[in-house]
């Protein structure tokens, strides 16, 4: 971490990058909407002239509401067969845990960083997914 000049801590986190002709960082070019959650649990969203309004759900509760418990499980599995989901998926699911990421130091070169920052958000990930290549690669050899 670096020091400010009046000696209080700072985050040692970089700056982001600016996206070029060639990142693929679609964050971008999506449209940013703001929204705040009043304190009786509603949800409010920005308007473009500033003011806020508040959010209007899409779904239809009445219909939703005559919906049967067989009518719902019908809808799930029919959800699961359009999407090739084994019914029985659940009973063959396993659950793994990964394994903690440790925090290091690297040094790399100038030129390197600017170009995975270049990249777009995830930079570290792809530091990684590399080194995680190279090593299957090498596995491999052996």
């Amino acid at each position: 971490m670096s020091r400010s000049r009046k000696g209080d801590r700072t985050s040692g986190s970089s700056p982001r990058a600016k996206p070029t002709k060639e990142s693929n960082d679609t964050m971008t070019e999506a449209k940013i909407v703001k929204a705040i959650t009043t304190t009786d649990g509603r949800t409010l969203i920005e308007q473009p002239d500033g003011t806020y309004r508040e959010a209007q759900g899409a779904t239809d509760w009445a219909a939703l509401d005559a919906l049967t418990e067989a009518d719902i499980e019908q809808q799930a599995l029919e959800d699961m067969a359009e999407n090739g989901i084994d019914p029985d998926w659940v009973d063959h699911a396993t659950v793994v845990i990964p394994h903690a990421k440790e925090r290091i130091t690297v040094r790399v070169d100038h030129d390197i960083l600017d170009w995975l920052k270049a990249q777009g958000r995830g930079y570290q990930t792809r530091i990684n997914a590399i080194l995680r290549a190279y090593v299957d690669t090498q596995k491999e050899r052996r």
